[in-house]
This record gives C-alpha cells, structure tokens and sequence, in this order.
C-alpha cells in the first residue's frame, strides 16, 4: 500500500476506544490507576458525562514528578490540558497529523455525530496499528553483539565499533577524525 493510501484512510482506523475516564475532581494518583487499569497513557476527564480536558502520563511526569508535588494531593484539574482537541472519525489520517502537528499535540480524541468515541495518538497512525506493544528485535547470543544497522554478529563491542565505522559511516569518522564532518 502507498503512502498516499495511508494518509488518506480514515482515523476511525487508527483510533482506540478503551480510554480512561475520570472526574476533574480526582487525584493524578487516581487517575494514573485508571489509566493503568485501562492500559491507555492517557485519561479523558469528564463532567456531567461530557469531556472536558485530558490528561497525560507527560503532563503527570512533568507538571506533578518534576514540580516535587504528590500526585495525590493534586487533583487532575490542576493539571489537564482542556479543552480535548478532537477530529471526525471520517477525517482523513493526514488531516490529523496535519492538526497534531499545528498544534504540537501527540493524540487526539475522535468523534462521531459529535460524541466522543475514541483516541488517536501519533504512534498509531504513523505505525499503522492501535496495539501500544513494540515487537522486541531479535537478540543476538550473550556473548555476541549484533549491528543496529545490517544485524551482522560481531564478537565484541570494539569488533563493532569498527564494523560500524569502516561499513556503514566511512573510515574514521568514529575514530576521532572529524575533518570528515
């Protein structure tokens, strides 16, 4: 399939619908458990059943962690963004990248007839698939190390460390000689 093809399905494809959500009212160490329980890195919150912000595993690191606050003596409307940005499930995948990317956000609620109906992230759209899991590479033996880039077995890190320079980056370059820069 080509790339145009992709950009031009649908969100609703992409989109999760097991989000969590919660009360603006609650605690981010209640709504870290929620979005646990709900597998998702995000939590949709929501009064008198309509959405009215998001908050993220990000804005929990960053506006609660980082700030040397207790995630459970903040509550999540301290710290969710509002309102929720969303797109028409019909909306064409490259209508919401192009809307991701103007307003700097990662993931986007979807909407149909106006209702809230499910979430669509960036890494969804961009690796063609809702699952969150990432296929583990192969492993090299434990006494081999494997190259990131051809996947050839070497015996050693310093056995790589020239394979890599002679191979994929040219002679010298991770030598020390930066004149080829």
């Amino acid at each position: 399939m080509s790339l145009r093809e992709d950009l031009d399905k649908p969100v609703s494809k992409f989109m999760s619908v097991s989000f969590a959500k919660i009360g603006a009212d609650e605690t981010v160490a209640g709504a870290a458990k929620a979005m646990q329980k709900a597998g998702t890195t995000e939590a949709i919150v929501v009064k008198g059943g309509a959405p009215v912000g998001i908050i993220t595993e990000r804005d929990i690191v960053y506006k609660v962690v980082a700030a040397g606050s207790h995630p459970s003596t903040v509550t999540v409307a301290d710290v969710m963004s509002s309102p929720v940005e969303t797109i028409d499930g019909d909306s064409k995948v490259m209508d919401a990248i192009s809307k991701m990317s103007k307003m700097g956000l990662r993931r986007l609620g979807v909407t149909s007839k106006g209702k809230l109906v499910g979430m669509v992230t960036q890494k969804a759209m961009v690796s063609g698939t809702v699952h969150q899991g990432v296929a583990l590479p192969e492993l090299a033996p434990p006494d081999k190390v494997r190259c990131p880039y051809c996947e050839a077995v070497m015996k050693d890190g310093s056995e790589l460390s020239r394979h890599i320079d002679h191979v994929h980056l040219g002679l010298g370059l991770l030598e020390g000689d930066k004149g080829q820069w």
